[in-house]
């Protein structure tokens, strides 16, 4: 590792100031920026942990019917949990991963990432927070699936990626289903009934002219 990378994985992440420079100079740790759609495939069994610097990955999980499940997505400074238990127990990792944006990543290699946990305690509370953070979001995902109407989860999905300046939406049913974890056909349906009432317009792959206050009042 040259200094510089140092310096910046430090600045992504304030909780490894404290490894010394003997540490970083072991052998395997590097800053890589991996290309858009790159993929990690459930199953496989990591030799190193990789810590998101710039960029952003999803993960998901994927149903034997094809369809997939958005768990949650790693942006700057962020680790996913799931990759520090497969690491930390030594087990296949339980998630696909797919890098939505070119990212650049710092990866520590299994034995060293062990190693840092045992020895660093800013390094294992900063994990140990990405671990509870992301429970909670798995917890909501979990709520949302179970408790709430598909046609709530959109109006909710949409008024979170809009504003009151910009109330249209480029995405495809597709990939709206995927984000949901439904199916393609629900959406679709859901959709449509949604643009004869008034509340939103579909093209192909955008959905425009958002009623937000609409959209509020069934959501509340």
């Amino acid at each position: 590792m040259q200094t510089e990378q140092i310096k910046d994985a430090i600045t992504c992440f304030p909780c490894l100031a404290e490894i010394t420079e003997e540490d970083w100079k072991e052998n395997g740790i590097s800053v890589v920026t991996l290309p858009a759609n790159h993929i990690i495939h459930e199953g496989e069994f990591l030799e190193s942990a990789a810590l998101i610097m710039h960029g952003t990955v999803r993960m998901y999980k994927l149903g034997e019917n094809g369809r997939e499940v958005t768990l949650y997505r790693i942006h700057d400074g962020g680790c996913c949990p799931l990759m520090a238990s497969s690491i930390l127990g030594e087990t296949a990792y339980e998630a696909n991963v797919c890098i939505e944006k070119p990212t650049k990543v710092l990866f520590v290699p299994a034995r060293i990432f062990q190693r840092w946990m045992g020895t660093y305690m800013s390094f294992r509370q900063f994990i140990f927070k990405s671990f509870a953070e992301r429970l909670i979001i798995m917890s909501n995902l979990i709520d949302n699936m179970v408790f709430k109407s598909i046609r709530i989860r959109i109006c909710e999905y949409l008024l979170e990626r809009t504003t009151e300046g910009d109330n249209s939406l480029t995405i495809t049913h597709d990939h709206l289903a995927i984000e949901l974890g439904t199916a393609r056909e629900v959406i679709s349906r859901t959709l449509k009934a949604m643009e004869k009432e008034g509340l939103i317009h579909l093209s192909r792959g955008q959905i425009t002219n958002i009623q937000r206050e609409q959209l509020l009042e069934l959501v509340e």
